[in-house]
């Protein structure tokens, strides 16, 4: 019955497709004549557009995207946001590589019309109408333009004589039943066009190839492309194709190229001397035939030879799942993009080979439906990833959707890193499930582009949305799902749907109400938790009490397994849940009993959980299935049918404890559970004990002020002490993006030194904020410290309180060099000359040991804490002088990168206040200079800061400022070594944040 619904509905939509649309939306009809000038890379051109006001208001003016503007100077939209998504390129642009479009003077049924620019955004404008624009009514509006084709920054440019030639012309914004949607450029973030149609002539040189948007109406440029094609199609390997990618001369000659298209919101072109040409093409159900097309250079040739065929997947099962493709080509071309992997425009999309399928797939929803991805992305890009996944799955159950399929085909390296058996979705979900378990996820709706951090874009709306998207196909079914598609398709194409449209449709179809899914799932962070209550078996039927633990309904699917733990039988619940009443957070489901074994919620990782380990019961014993343990190494997939301790192989040594060789054992690193707990034992081999470290701690989302409450407790042992140090840590604001970061953590230190016979005891109370963007960064730090001794043998010993703060600022100077500053000032509020704690100008004395020292008893005259290697923190001079204050100390330093070389260049300037010998306070300057040798850096690709060498060349270390030998110089080397930095915790925590 179902088939025949659905069969029903796939004859019936033409005919609902035909219907007239309810509502209005404004028509724009293009004449725009262009012309190329590859030397000086602009465009000279002029404009026709009638504009039909189909809206029931007048309009005194049009709002204008002059989108080109976006690359005038540092100062528009996309300026600034390049810089929030830590691109510096733009910045530091040179005036021959940015853009601007000018030469304009609009006129209006031939009568001169004002521009009035946008006050902050250069690239919007009204167009002040002469008089107003009655409703039902159309004008003309005509304008010269010239455009300076800036280099490639993002989707408009060259690479050298490659052109990327969209957002190119004057376009007026969309006018819908919201209101005028004006909007900068920006290069996160998309578009939103009124339909029309296009007449677009372009004159350049005669021996460019030019893929447009709209069907060539030249036969003597379709016979080149016809010719170019079947030369293409002789060429089978590399060789054939070569490697040259140089541009060949320009001709001498021009010619004018004409396309012409109707219901479409956009037009581009690409246009480049060095394309290869392909041409294919696809029969659609209704027997109509659409041409594909590629254009390449020889880098990457055999790619798209299969990216033609990419192109005719995509037109045959969009055309399927989704609605026929009504236009009578589309194209795929290669250009120097950047813009993440593709961008797409109406019949033609650049793109690299990879993307094919994604990229030709926006058609549908960015070109035929057209919906405001400026304000809702996951309209477009969500849907679309949702379709692409489909295409790379349909051949194989493992599929291929985020490039994991060669991985999950491998047998044994799929059971190495414990992802045996598993499908697609559960490796889909782990990006999004890594950021939400830190705090750091966003809602896929409700949010526009721009307010996306850049990593959170792609996580939530290339992934998670599809993700929730494949949820909501396996709660309908995928049948009705797709029947729900075509409706939409067919109502909405070429109208400009919005998401609530996009619901309406979806719960005709399926008669159900959706609004857990669209109003709730998609614009919330809500973290959902489904579980089993109990089994009962009642004759022939097994009778499955379902919890849903979330704070919102949704739906949950749940299958009875067989003892080999293969699925018996899948079943959803109905949404429910998420209320104040307990009594409707539970509901049941009936099943066969025959041959069940257990229960699982959630089989195939569709539902959005993040936690799954107390998803599975059994019928008999003991009702929850707990799995023996296996190790895996780095990572593990959390799954309901194992159980996982990840380890990693770790390798220690200092001065005390000499070598150590040890593991670490962890329960989770890309996805911190409730609870996470990390053991890491290290042998020494020369003391024949064991050192190490250890750390429980519970991880708790607030949902709202405070991201992540982090209660903690780790204990460590190396060079005969041992630190216990229970902390509670605080991260906020809520949201991690577009604004200062602040930290509040407060910590009990205690470290006993075992060869001391001495106690620590220290209380600290921190607050970190942090902020930053490509161009600069600034940070500050306050720290509070209780400071209490408890020798054993001496207990007339003083307690200490000392206040410290730090300030830092970085700055680039130009794409890749920095300038740096920082300044400290600390102080003990009580402390008198017998208190064993002081501050030091040449870094800390690490009383909480928070750095892995070399050499902190200073055993070794080559690597000698303080002497030799320092942590950078308390006054943070890069040379060593012997300088301790239990008073107060202030320095101020600098670093500035140096040009063409990795070396850096500081100086710092100290005052501290310091006991003289006679009992009285005395204050002191100092000072000192010299290069820095960032190793890390140069040597591999890790943080700046892990390892790196202080050169001092002056300072008051010398005895006249200046080293009187080499031995004196090479005395005073010192470097800091931050191994912490590389911890696989923390630099996945800073790529998550980023």
């Amino acid at each position: 019955m179902k088939k025949i619904l659905y069969l029903f509905s796939l004859l019936t939509l033409p005919a609902l497709a035909q219907k007239p649309a309810a509502g209005w939306q404004q028509q724009t009809n293009y004449s725009i004549d262009v012309a190329l000038d590859d030397q000086r890379h602009q465009l000279t051109g002029r404009e026709q557009i009638v504009y039909t006001n189909n809206s029931p208001d007048a309009l005194p003016y049009l709002w204008f995207h002059l989108w080109p503007n976006a690359y005038r100077d540092n100062h528009t939209a996309f300026a600034r946001q390049q810089l929030r998504n830590n691109h510096r390129e733009f910045q530091f642009a040179t005036p021959a590589q940015r853009g601007f479009i000018d030469g304009l003077e609009f006129q209006v049924n031939g009568q001169p019309a004002r521009l009035d620019y946008d006050a902050t955004h250069p690239d919007m404008a009204r167009l002040m109408l002469p008089q107003p624009l009655a409703a039902g009514a159309s004008i003309t509006i005509t304008t010269p333009f010239r455009v300076k084709i800036p280099d490639s920054f993002s989707r408009f440019g060259h690479v050298g004589q490659g052109y990327q030639i969209t957002q190119w012309y004057p376009k007026p914004a969309v006018y819908d039943h919201k209101g005028w949607h004006p909007m900068p450029y920006l290069s996160q973030g998309e578009f939103y066009s009124e339909f029309g149609s296009f007449d677009v002539r372009i004159t350049l040189p005669a021996n460019y190839v030019v893929g447009a948007t709209g069907v060539l109406q030249n036969p003597e440029e379709q016979q080149r492309l016809e010719a170019l094609a079947a030369v293409g199609a002789a060429k089978k390997t590399a060789e054939d194709f070569g490697s040259d990618l140089s541009y060949p001369a320009s001709a001498s000659e021009t010619k004018t190229l004409r396309y012409v298209q109707d219901r479409i919101h956009d037009f581009a072109w690409f246009a480049d001397k060095r394309y290869n040409v392909l041409k294919s093409g696809v029969t659609l159900p209704s027997g109509r035939t659409v041409t594909s097309w590629v254009m390449f250079t020889n880098k990457d040739a055999l790619d798209w030879i299969q990216g033609l065929q990419d192109v005719n997947d995509a037109l045959t099962y969009y055309s399927r799942w989704v609605g026929e493709y009504p236009y009578a080509s589309a194209m795929a071309v290669e250009g120097a993009l950047s813009a993440g992997s593709g961008m797409e425009y109406p019949m033609v999309t650049v793109t690299q080979p990879a993307a094919i399928v994604h990229e030709v797939g926006h058609n549908w929803f960015y070109g035929i439906l057209g919906s405001n991805e400026r304000d809702f992305a996951w309209l477009d890009e969500g849907v679309n990833t949702y379709m692409a996944n489909r295409v790379a799955e349909r051949d194989t159950a493992a599929g291929g959707s985020l490039g994991l399929g060669l991985l999950l085909r491998s047998p044994r390296l799929a059971a190495a890193v414990g992802i045996d058996g598993l499908p697609t979705a559960a490796l889909e979900q782990l990006p999004i499930a890594a950021s939400t378990a830190r705090g750091l996820d966003q809602p896929v709706g409700g949010f526009a582009s721009a307010d996306y951090s850049s990593l959170n874009y792609e996580l939530i709306v290339y992934g998670k949305a599809p993700m929730l998207l494949k949820y909501l196909a396996g709660y309908l079914g995928q049948e009705q799902f797709d029947a729900a598609m075509h409706a939409y398709y067919a109502q909405w194409q070429f109208r400009h749907p919005y998401p609530d449209d996009m619901q309406a449709v979806f719960e005709r179809v399926s008669g159900q109400k959706l609004g857990w899914f669209f109003q709730q799932m998609l614009t919330t962070q809500n973290h959902y938790e489904a579980a089993l209550s109990d089994l009962q078996v009642k004759g022939e039927t097994l009778k499955v009490l379902v919890r849903n633990d979330s704070p919102a309904p949704f739906a949950v699917p749940v299958s009875t397994l067989d003892a080999r733990g293969q699925v018996l039988e899948t079943k959803w619940t109905t949404a429910f849940g998420g209320t104040d009443d307990d009594t409707k957070d539970e509901t049941q489901l009936n099943f066969r009993a025959a041959n069940v074994a257990a229960v699982v919620v959630d089989a195939g990782y569709l539902t959005p959980q993040l936690n799954r380990r107390d998803d599975r019961m059994k019928l008999t014993g003991s009702l929850r299935t707990w799995e023996p343990l296996q190790l895996r190494p780095l990572a593990s997939v959390e799954r309901w049918d194992r159980q996982f301790i990840n380890w990693v192989p770790v390798v220690g040594a200092n001065t005390s404890d000499k070598f150590m060789l040890g593991a670490a054992f962890y329960n989770n690193l890309l996805v911190p559970k409730r609870l996470n707990y990390l053991a890491m034992p290290l042998y020494s081999f020369s003391r024949r004990e064991l050192n190490g470290i250890g750390s429980l701690t519970l991880n708790v989302l607030p949902h709202a002020r405070v991201r992540q409450l982090l209660t903690s407790v780790q204990i460590s042992r190396f060079e005969r002490y041992r630190k216990i140090e229970p902390s509670l840590t605080l991260l906020l604001p809520h949201s991690a993006y577009n604004q200062a970061q602040h930290l509040v953590r407060f910590a009990n230190t205690n470290v006993r030194d075992q060869d001391l016979r001495q106690t620590s005891s220290i209380q600290t109370l921190e607050y970190r904020v942090s902020d930053e963007n490509a161009l600069q960064n600034w940070s500050g730090h306050v720290e509070l410290n209780q400071l209490t001794p408890n020798a054993e043998t001496d207990n007339t010993r003083q307690n200490a309180t000392l206040l410290r703060a730090t300030a830092t600022y970085g700055r680039y100077y130009n794409a890749r060099k920095q300038v740096r500053a920082r300044l400290f000032g600390g102080a003990f509020l009580n402390s008198g000359n017998e208190s064993p704690f002081a501050m030091g100008l040449s870094g800390s004395f690490d009383y909480r040991r928070q750095t892995m020292f070399l050499d902190r008893q200073q055993i070794s005259s080559t690597y000698a804490a303080q002497l030799h290697q320092t942590d950078d923190r308390d006054g943070g001079f890069k040379a060593y002088l012997p300088v301790a204050t239990r008073k107060w100390l202030t320095t101020v330093g600098f670093e500035a990168d140096l040009p063409i070389t990795p070396l850096v260049v500081f100086a710092d300037f100290g005052l501290a206040n310091r006991a003289g010998q006679s009992g009285s306070d005395r204050t002191a300057g100092y000072y000192d200079g010299g290069l820095v040798l960032p190793v890390s850096r140069i040597l591999v690709p890790i943080p700046n800061n892990v390892l790196r060498l202080y050169l001092p060349l002056a300072g008051s270390q010398y005895g006249n400022g200046l080293p009187g030998s080499r031995k004196e110089f090479t005395d005073q080397i010192r470097f800091v070594f931050h191994l912490e930095e590389l911890s696989p915790f923390r630099l996945v925590n800073q790529q998550l944040s980023q």
